[in-house]
């Protein structure tokens, strides 16, 4: 079965919507679904998913043709680009447990606008090393809770498809995700 403008759309659809998921602001939570514990004065903060705009940029959703003559069905692609090693984390979170890799943690706060320039309780700005070893250690303790960019996305997909499209579609990305369970990469 060749790739249809119809799938073309309903990858449009998906690919537009996960990119709109990535962009809601949200309390941080932890990966039990509370508030993150913040001291003193400060509320939970709240913000977008994108620091650098990596896993933002390389979203991509398309049809692959399979050209296996017994499945011949194509297969519908979620391609993270260079943002593949912390999509997963950021769709689906992190335990609480050990304390994550010091690399990312030290790139996402050079890349992170909002977050430079914290400053201690006598007023002075924090060094990077040490907002890095605070983060890691409250994603060790706390976790991380995920955004499920990808799920949320299909639903609102399969409401607008619906209206777009017509039953039929939505329809047939139903049937698909039953029949190959879920979209994430593995």
């Amino acid at each position: 079965m060749p790739v249809t403008p119809l799938m073309l759309d309903i990858a449009d659809y998906l690919q537009g919507q996960m990119k709109e998921q990535l962009k809601v602001r949200r309390p941080a939570k932890t990966y039990s679904g509370l508030n993150k514990p913040v001291s003193g004065k400060y509320p939970t903060p709240i913000g977008n998913k994108i620091a650098s705009g990596t896993l933002y940029n390389n979203l991509k959703v398309y049809w692959q043709e399979d050209f296996n003559e017994e499945t011949a069905t194509p297969t519908l692609v979620v391609d993270f680009g260079a943002a593949a090693d912390y999509a997963e984390y950021v769709d689906q979170g992190r335990r609480p447990g050990k304390l994550p890799p010091v690399a990312p943690i030290d790139k996402w706060v050079r890349q992170k606008q909002s977050i430079r320039g914290i400053r201690d309780e006598k007023g002075r700005f924090l060094p990077r090393k040490s907002l890095v070893y605070l983060i890691r250690r409250s994603i060790g303790q706390y976790g991380y809770r995920g955004i499920n960019f990808i799920d949320k996305a299909i639903q609102v997909s399969l409401e607008k498809i619906s209206e777009d499209m017509g039953e039929a579609a939505e329809q047939f990305l139903i049937n698909y995700l039953e029949k190959n369970g879920t979209i994430f990469p593995r």
